[in-house]
């Protein structure tokens, strides 16, 4: 059980790190970017480049990563959101699904299918035995990374004149600029930082899942439910939504059929968001009619 319970919150990490990719963005700009995974994607490929072809060290392959994500995200701003009138009824829904299209093509024609091993360089590649269960010491730390990103991206919103101004850019775009909010600006920081930020934490997820172009698909869906769950805009409700996803998936795929996990994650999103449409940690927005 305990083997279990530590797969699932390897995973509950990985989608509650996307999610707060698209908590970023989401929170600075009202939009949802879903070429955000992969971002996660690309930085496997970096750490595998960087780690396992050029040798370099992990805080060099991290700074590196994060660098390359950021101008990524620079360039997907401008390809798929820049341009889009300001009446669009969510219009980012289809450019960003293309520039992710153009993403993972390009990925393919550079690396190919085959997925390809990374090492980890900061703990055993062998597995240990924790309250028994058997886990892998680079999967315990990943989920010490979403946590601290969590920790992280809390402080930055909460707590920050950079945060309160995305706040309040993505509550009241019109009110924000009269206030005096470079809104362009922060944009496309919004999608440079999340771009950035999973790119640089590749090297800590391609031990387990190696660098493979076929990921992000399934993590974009995966981590949308774990936002979903947890709320729009909340980083606390990201880990909170992804680690409950990554642990029903787990016991679903252990005790019952691998086949059922996505049914599970689905019965899960529509539970929640029935009884709290806003999500656990979203807050109810009145408006005046």
């Amino acid at each position: 059980m305990m083997t279990t319970i530590y797969a699932g919150l390897f995973g509950g990490a990985l989608y509650a790190t996307v999610a707060i990719g698209f908590n970023i963005v989401f929170i600075a700009t009202g939009t949802f970017n879903f070429a955000q995974a992969q971002y996660a994607m690309l930085g496997l490929w970096a750490a595998w480049i960087g780690l396992q072809i050029l040798h370099w060290n992990l805080i060099l392959v991290i700074v590196a990563g994060f660098a390359v994500g950021a101008v990524i995200g620079f360039i997907n701003e401008r390809l798929a959101i820049r341009f889009l009138p300001s009446s669009s009824v969510h219009g980012e829904l289809v450019t960003t699904v293309g520039f992710s299209v153009l993403v993972v093509g390009l990925a393919i024609a550079a690396f190919g299918d085959n997925p390809q091993t990374v090492n980890s360089v900061i703990t055993s590649n062998d597995p240990v035995t924790l309250l028994g269960g058997r886990v892998y010491p680079y999967e315990l730390v990943m989920v010490v990374v979403a946590v601290v990103i969590v920790l992280g991206a809390e402080i930055l919103s909460r707590r920050t004149l950079l945060g309160m101004a995305s706040l309040a850019t993505a509550e009241d775009r019109v009110a924000a600029i009269l206030k005096g909010i470079n809104v362009r600006r922060l944009q496309i920081g919004a999608y440079m930082l999340a771009g950035g930020l999973l790119m640089a934490v590749g090297p800590f997820i391609a031990p387990v899942t190696y660098a493979t172009t076929g990921i992000g698909d399934a993590l974009n869906i995966k981590a949308f439910v774990a936002m979903s769950l947890g709320g729009f805009g909340s980083p606390k409700g990201a880990l909170i939504g992804g680690m409950c996803a990554g642990l029903l998936e787990a016991f679903v795929g252990r005790y019952l059929n691998s086949n059922f996990q996505n049914l599970a994650l689905l019965l899960l999103l529509l539970t929640v968001l029935m009884l709290r449409p806003y999500g656990l940690f979203g807050e109810r927005v009145e408006r005046a009619v």
